[in-house]
């Protein structure tokens, strides 16, 4: 019963996890992460609250939440646990990060959770962002950088009408998307997602390929894929079955980890992969994404508008899918967004918010993986333009009124040019 509650009130998880043992704090005191059940202190606290379970204690337990030991919700548990400090998990922490590590989450459900704390030691240059700051941000000057080139003109195509609301993509549907490989004491993990933007180069979220620590290492990077139980991939349509080439696990040559991301602020989660080989763009599994170069696409205000996410995240009865899946979600604006989690965390203008919409947002698994809309790519017509990056979310894909955060790639154009290469 009480593994049951914590699973239900432990929402909130950010693209990481801490493992079964692992040092926590919980509240302002430090503690170890493992199950409810191995945490007397807590258990106590519960029983002694009764039946049925209070908002103060429901609160704390999501407060406490650092992950998933297979289907089993760990809580992060202090020896110093006592009906004192019952109601402590409401109270934000000024002081404290309450991650020790950064890894991705997994197809066995290892995620880590969103922040609740206040970060402190903030520059007056990094104070939240607020619509001001969005609509009179200035404009990337990438017009004449000299890798403008390098970035495909023929890139985002848009096959036929998309289903909306979280379903399943069609094949072929959306053919930049990829996912890392990792490997761990556990065998390979498949983890976090990323996209092709050009044959060479993957763009994924910092935290995907950083601070890692010694249990995770990223391995190889999987294009073409769609479907994670079978390959190659196929889909029957209107009575006849289309199958996709086999997919292609291909090395890493180098990572490029945005120098300005760590866990305690997490801003500037961006970072590049590039490939050990070149995708083949030939195919109709390998198709890089559209970036922001236009001067219309770089000042483009995308508040208001639905954009899509798409990834192998977990869904409603949290596990991950094994098919790529997608769903549309309301853009908002920074000030709302930061207002929704009272400044903790603090939401910066190089990033955006999308969802809080019920049963629909990214989610673990997600990270790393892209939000797009479409717009014109020059001369090419219209085109699915990649506008963010999934940095971090809810664990339960959907919890209403509470946005995912996206790194905002138009604030990035200049730094993905500078480390890019033919």
């Amino acid at each position: 019963m009480l593994k049951c509650l914590l699973c239900f009130v432990i929402a909130f998880l950010q693209v990481d996890c801490l493992y079964c043992g692992e040092s926590c704090f919980a509240g302002n005191q430090a503690g170890s992460c493992k199950r409810l059940s191995d945490c007397p202190s807590l258990i106590k606290e519960i029983k002694r609250a009764g039946n049925p379970m209070p908002n103060y204690i429901r609160k704390k337990l999501q407060n406490l939440g650092c992950g998933f030991d297979y289907d089993d919700p760990l809580i992060c548990c202090s020896s110093c646990s006592n009906n004192d400090d019952s109601e402590q998990g409401d109270q934000p922490n000024n002081n404290r990060n309450p991650w020790s590590t950064s890894k991705p989450i997994d197809q066995s459900g290892e995620e880590f959770i969103k922040p609740s704390y206040n970060f402190g030691g903030e520059d007056d240059d990094n104070k939240r962002g607020s619509d001001s700051n969005e609509s009179n941000k200035p404009i990337p000057d990438i017009q004449y950088h000299r890798n403008i080139d390098l970035l495909p003109n023929n890139c985002g195509p848009i096959e036929g009408e998309r289903v909306f609301g979280g379903n399943r993509t069609r094949l072929f549907e959306m053919p930049w998307m990829v996912l890392l490989s990792y490997d761990s004491a556990r065998g390979t993990r498949l983890s976090c997602g990323g996209t092709l933007i050009t044959q060479w180069y993957v763009l994924t979220a910092a935290h995907c390929v950083s601070f890692l620590g010694s249990r995770l290492e990223l391995r190889q990077v999987i294009l073409g894929e769609y479907d994670t139980r079978k390959d190659p991939d196929c889909e029957r349509n209107e009575g006849q079955q289309f199958c996709a080439p086999n997919v292609r696990n291909v090395g890493i040559n180098n990572v490029i980890a945005h120098p300005g991301y760590t866990p305690k602020t997490l801003r500037d989660d961006i970072a590049l992969i590039r490939l050990a080989e070149p995708a083949d763009f030939s195919l109709d599994s390998m198709k890089p994404i559209c970036l922001p170069k236009t001067p219309e696409l770089l000042s483009e205000k995308l508040e208001g508008l639905q954009g899509v996410v798409a990834g192998w995240g977990a869904t409603e009865n949290g596990l991950q899918s094994p098919v790529l899946l997608s769903v549309d979600l309301p853009i908002i604006t920074n000030t709302e967004c930061q207002n929704i989690y009272n400044g903790s965390p603090q939401i910066y203008e190089t990033q955006l918010c999308a969802g809080g919409v019920p049963d629909k947002d990214s989610c673990g698994g997600d990270s790393g993986g892209p939000l797009i809309y479409p717009g014109r790519n020059g001369g090419v017509g219209v085109r699915y333009i990649q506008r963010g990056i999934v940095s971090y979310g809810s664990k339960r894909c959907g919890i209403g009124g509470y946005p995912g955060v996206y790194t905002r790639v138009v604030n990035y154009m200049n730094w993905i040019l500078d480390n890019i290469s033919d």
